[in-house]
């Protein structure tokens, strides 16, 4: 045999590789699929659940009202991550169970595609943090107002506060999820567009969700000054 044709041989075989891979992969990449689109559904289905218990907290929240109006407007920035993540903690109440189990469902999924495991370690991660970021107090007038009795005075700054302001330093776990949201598009099948976009979304409360305009609390804290 010529060896030209024996060298078309062995680089035809040497591309086959790549190609049996990719269908290898496909089942993990349908079963990423299947329980991110579970999710999407379970959290679809408590939406209505979760904005009651991010409205009750804006009502909570209305009996400081007068003391976040007489807040100096330099501690208008500090009040605002107060008082989101106060709402915001509202939904991941009811969301956290979800996204706990989303987070179990994906590491049920055997899989050695580095980009799938990547992505379940970094939504595992992501769920820790939300749970510090969201878990900081279970009152919101409380702090406010033992700060305005101290005159807002910076060495006074609540508890709570102290401790978004290190979070909201630290990055949220990302890595591997572009790469696994290629594979859901790409390998998922039907639904895998849909589910790439939910990966993206990631484990978080959606800020359009809390920060809404006719909010007396919002619209104060973010016009102000």
């Amino acid at each position: 045999m010529p060896r030209c044709t024996l060298a078309l041989l062995a680089l035809l075989g040497c591309l086959a590789v790549p190609g049996t891979a990719t269908a290898a992969s496909r089942p993990d990449a349908r079963a990423f699929t299947r329980a991110t689109l579970a999710f999407d559904l379970a959290r679809g289905k408590a939406v209505g659940r979760a904005e009651r218990r991010g409205d009750a907290r804006r009502r909570n929240a209305m009996a400081c009202l007068e003391t976040l109006r007489a807040a100096p407007a330099e501690r208008r920035e500090e009040l605002f991550l107060l008082y989101f993540t106060w709402v915001a903690a509202g939904y991941f109440t009811e969301d956290e169970p979800i996204f706990t189990r989303w987070v179990r469902a994906l590491k049920r999924v055997s899989t050695t595609d580095p980009a799938l495991r990547q992505a379940r370690i970094s939504l595992g991660r992501s769920l820790v943090a939300a749970r510090a970021f969201y878990g900081q107090g279970r009152r919101f007038c409380t702090p406010v107002e033992e700060w305005a009795r101290a005159g807002w005075a910076p060495a006074a700054r609540p508890r709570p506060l102290r401790r978004l302001r290190v979070l909201d330093r630290k990055p949220v776990p990302k890595r591997g999820i572009s790469d696994a949201a290629r594979q859901l598009r790409s390998q998922g099948g039907q639904g895998g567009q849909l589910a790439a976009s939910v990966l993206r979304e990631g484990i978080d409360e959606p800020d359009e969700l809390v920060v809404q305009r006719d909010d007396p609390i919002v619209m104060l804290l973010s016009d102000q000054g």
